[in-house]
């Protein structure tokens, strides 16, 4: 009974331990394009993935970052395309909703919402247009530099809003890892071999 009673806990413990270590979407520093599965290389080391472990359904498409000896360093979800009016109202509410759901996991962020100087999309109802012709940033960061509480593997959390047309847009959720500068040097130093 008492060994019975040990195994059942190590199984317990060692179940749990794994779920406490996945990363965003069930996905963790390091994976491999194979542990990941069925994914459309659009870049040099970045992949479109048509699933990922544990979607959110905020987020209807994903994107990876896979270096050769480093493996997974990058990850980003794409909102689904979302309605809005040309003051963007939706499409902020959207992201604010999702700054909090993130606050919740990583503490405060850096948040960036300002038009650049200089530009003549200035009013109110010009809102989606500075988005549309990059002029426009609303954008939060998790780093060390915003004192956020990041998992041991994670170096940085993004999320930004993103205009399609004047009346529709998407926010989009980015993670990186803490092997990304390896895996951008692997990737680059890949990608020069072939000239």
């Amino acid at each position: 009974m008492k060994n019975s009673t040990l195994l059942c806990t190590v199984v317990l413990a060692i179940g749990l331990s794994g779920q406490a270590m996945a990363g965003p979407f069930g996905l963790e520093k390091g994976m491999t394009l194979k542990q990941i599965g069925n994914a459309q290389q659009v870049a040099p080391g970045k992949y479109k993935v048509t699933s990922v472990p544990k979607p959110h359904s905020a987020f209807d498409t994903y994107a990876v970052q896979i270096g050769p000896q480093s493996g997974l360093c990058w990850i980003k979800g794409v909102g689904k395309e979302l309605r809005t009016s040309v003051y963007g109202l939706e499409l902020r509410s959207a992201f604010n909703e999702m700054k909090e759901k993130l606050e919740q996991a990583y503490g405060k962020p850096e948040v960036i919402d300002r038009l650049l100087p200089g530009s003549i999309w200035d009013e109110p109802k010009d809102w989606m247009m500075a988005l549309i012709k990059k002029e426009r940033l609303l954008a939060a960061a998790w780093s060390e530099k915003s004192k956020a509480t990041l998992p041991i593997d994670l170096q940085w959390v993004g999320l930004g809003a993103s205009a399609i047309s004047t009346n529709s847009g998407y926010i989009a959720v980015e993670y990186s890892f803490i092997n990304k500068s390896d895996c951008d040097a692997e990737i680059a130093k890949q990608e020069d071999g072939a000239l």
